[in-house]
């Protein structure tokens, strides 16, 4: 798993451990965040990931200007492991709907056939009656 996570996320987990990194990408992903030098009770980071793993993440990225006063960063959050897979997903269904072909839809995504149309059995057409509705 932390092969596939983006540079900033992997940084996370090396320094507060897995979940905090994915629940970071799960609540923030694709957005700015700012990392305060020293977290609070009443800041994202700690709402989101604990006191323990805010405290090593701000430890991580606190930043001594010249004055020898700490500063916060701004870091932009990366989706994470699951938005490009989310993203491709629902781009799979578009195209789908819109009648493309599976061949067509994996080179347009480059992604495999096989992706698709396992996908593809994923959607049920609502035209169709559920041979298990009574």
């Amino acid at each position: 798993m932390a092969d596939a996570l983006p540079p900033v996320l992997n940084e996370i987990r090396e320094v507060a451990g897995l979940p905090a990194a994915l629940e970071i990408a799960h609540r923030f992903g694709g957005s700015r965040v700012f990392i305060p030098s020293y977290p609070s009770a009443d800041n994202w980071l700690q709402e989101t990931v604990g006191e323990s793993a805010a405290k090593k993440i701000c430890d991580h990225y606190r930043i001594i200007n010249a004055g020898g006063r700490a500063m916060g960063i701004y870091i932009e959050i990366p989706l994470g492991p699951t938005g490009q897979q989310a993203s491709t997903h629902a781009r799979v269904q578009q195209y789908l709907q819109e009648g493309l072909s599976a061949d067509e839809v994996a080179r347009r995504l480059g992604i495999h056939r096989r992706t698709v149309l396992r996908q593809a059995v994923r959607i049920r057409d609502p035209r169709q009656a559920d041979l298990f509705e009574f």
